[in-house]
């Protein structure tokens, strides 16, 4: 809003400009054109409608992300409990993947390393073969390829660009009746050119933000309608807390026994211990 309100100023300040130096009050009655106003109202919310709906569908990608990627991490922790292996190395595989992807989404990570990154992962699951365990860890890493390419694809992929130019057009046009036209007082005149111009390039930066949901970069997210990537770094939490604990499980017992460690630390990888009394 604030980045829009100069452009509203700025028809206001030609209108009365045009007014002040060249006596200018116009040469079409509003009343006349105003019908071409409502045909942008209506391509307006076409073009609404259908970026409405693709980022509907980009919010639910970052949970599908998560769900696949904790439920391959307990398959494969059960799998290694089974066998009594270190769970701890696949859960780390799986944060080096959820890297990755935080990478990848904010333009940190290629396409190639996402991929090779999925590779590593499932290139372990023949090796967890138990039972069905395997094929279900390849089912699911199916799902979460597919979020990921989703995302992908939306994120590159521009809403009907021969839309995109019609509506230009008209926001062009309804610029040029705003500034042609005459009105019946002055007051009425300010009232109409600011709403009429707020309304259409306020929608039209809209529908622009909207149309790349996942536009971020390495600062962060660059519009003001990108879809929230707190799944990702919750789930990021919630894993270095389990990695962190695995590894204060598998300290000595005797040094457990005498206090040397205590609790598990903040998910950094790392545990407090605290000085033997």
């Amino acid at each position: 809003m604030i980045t829009t309100l100069p452009v509203v100023g700025a028809l206001v300040l030609l209108r009365e400009f045009l007014r002040a130096e060249f006596a200018f009050e116009g040469i079409i009655e509003f009343t006349e054109v105003a019908v071409v106003l409502s045909g942008g109202v209506f391509l307006l919310g076409f073009m609404l409608a259908g970026t409405m709906g693709d980022y509907k569908e980009a919010e639910k990608m970052p949970g599908e992300i998560v769900t696949g990627l904790e439920t391959i991490e307990e398959v494969m922790v059960h799998v290694a409990t089974v066998k009594q292996d270190d769970p701890t190395k696949h859960r780390r595989s799986i944060l080096q993947v959820l890297d990755t992807i935080d990478r990848w989404l904010h333009k940190q990570a290629t396409e190639a390393e996402l991929h090779e990154a999925l590779h590593r992962v499932t290139s372990t699951f023949t090796a967890i073969e138990l039972g069905s365990h395997a094929t279900r860890a390849f089912s699911i890493m199916t799902n979460v390829r597919r979020a990921l390419l989703r995302v992908g694809v939306t994120s590159r992929t521009g809403f009907l660009a021969t839309g995109y130019a019609l509506l230009e057009v008209m926001i062009a046009i309804c610029y040029l009746i705003l500034i042609l036209s005459t009105f019946k007082s002055a007051l009425g005149e300010i009232v109409v050119v600011s709403f009429v111009g707020l309304i259409y390039t306020y929608m039209y930066r809209l529908i622009r933000d909207i149309d790349d949901p996942f536009d971020y970069d390495a600062d962060g997210a660059t519009g003001a309608a990108e879809v929230e990537l707190f799944p990702l770094h919750e789930y990021r939490v919630r894993l270095e807390a389990r990695i962190a604990a695995d590894e204060v499980s598998t300290v000595d017992p005797p040094l457990r026994a005498r206090g040397l460690v205590t609790r598990a630390a903040a998910p950094s990888g790392r545990y407090n211990g605290d000085p033997p009394s």
